[in-house]
């Protein structure tokens, strides 16, 4: 019983320290960084109308700068 616990607790520990893939924002922003404005639009739309805080952000730069889409300030801010 012991050994299967400490398997169990090893393995858990080991999934824990394996390094997560990238995130969509991660590599919308890299997509962004690359000027690949429409594969960033593409990826950061649908997580900045999920909530997500970042992807909103990167989103709004896009429209206050004009980077793949027609400048729009009320865009940008909302």
């Amino acid at each position: 019983m012991t050994s299967t616990r400490l398997l169990t607790a090893l393995l858990f520990f080991a999934a824990l320290s394996h390094p997560a893939l990238a995130a969509p924002v991660d590599d919308a922003i890299a997509a962004q960084n690359k000027g690949d404005y429409a594969t960033a639009l593409r990826l950061l739309r649908p997580l900045a109308e999920g909530g997500n805080a970042t992807a909103q952000y990167n989103l709004g730069g896009l429209y206050a700068s004009g980077q793949g889409v027609p400048q729009n300030y009320a865009e940008a801010v909302s």
